[in-house]
């Protein structure tokens, strides 16, 4: 769980070999820089969400997705194991516990190659996918076998896959913003539903009736159509609106008011 933070101090008692003092004041700082607290925010948020109060992916895949990039993911792991004991009970923090420390064992045995020059520095995605899935079908060994329940485990791998994927890119936006110039479409889109996703733990806030949730949300919808122009206003509204939509179990509806909202963000630019 710790190997990124040890190999961060690896590389810098290379570069500071004769200063012990100076490198534990530089890991400190790389531990609680602001771009570093928005990741263990967004973290915890994220793992309070699922889809239709059953499957539970985000918080396991962007801890996995952490690890993918080498960013000390012992913070992000304590933040996702509490938002998701808070969101899912001690039901829910079991399984994520005993997924993750699985993963945590592969990752291990079975050391993936390091790629310097890309987001997914090491290629993580098969390890939680089946992770995910030995844990959830491991449930079925002690209640009736049903085959709704392997079809369950098999979804849950591959939406905690997909997610991943999702994060592995998107969180360079988030830990890089200001300091790298010009940044994909792909890494674009994937944080803007990262914190579209962490902002949907806020759902149940209302404000005289109105939701938190939707308006943060279609806020964002709105800034990425007036910074990034139509075409990235459009994709992220029906993205964004799709995914909350599953998530929350809305109607259409919600899918077609994100798409117009990217409409309104290009009279406004």
């Amino acid at each position: 769980m710790f190997q990124n933070i040890i190999d961060e101090e690896i590389k810098e008692e290379k570069s500071f070999d004769t200063d012990n003092k100076k490198i534990r004041v530089i890991n400190v700082k790389n531990l609680f820089s602001v771009s570093d607290f928005v990741i263990y925010a967004i973290a915890f948020m994220v793992s309070m969400v699922s889809f239709g109060d059953e499957f539970a992916p985000f918080g396991l895949a962007i801890f996995a997705a952490v690890c993918s990039n080498r960013i000390p993911a012992g913070l992000v792991y304590i933040a996702t194991a509490l938002g998701t004991l808070i969101g899912f009970g001690p039901n829910g923090f079991l399984s994520y516990l005993l997924t993750t420390l699985l993963f945590i064992v592969m990752t291990l045995i079975f050391r993936p190659k390091f790629e310097q020059d890309r987001n997914e520095k090491q290629k993580l995605g098969i390890y939680v996918m089946i992770s995910a899935f030995i844990v959830q079908a491991g449930k079925m060994f002690f209640t009736m076998f049903l085959v709704y329940d392997l079809l369950a485990s098999f979804v849950f791998a591959i939406l905690t896959y997909i997610f991943y994927k999702i994060f592995v890119n998107s969180i360079t936006v988030i830990k890089e913003y200001g300091i790298k110039q010009a940044f994909t479409v792909e890494e674009v889109m994937g944080a803007s539903l990262l914190l579209s996703i962490a902002i949907y733990s806020l759902h149940g806030l209302n404000i005289f009736g109105l939701s938190i949730s939707n308006i943060l949300s279609i806020m964002l919808v709105l800034f990425l159509g007036w910074k990034n122009g139509m075409l990235v206003g459009a994709t992220a509204g029906i993205t964004i609106g799709m995914v909350l939509g599953i998530i929350g179990s809305s109607s259409p509806v919600l899918v077609a008011s994100y798409a117009i909202s990217r409409n309104d963000s290009w009279n406004i630019k």
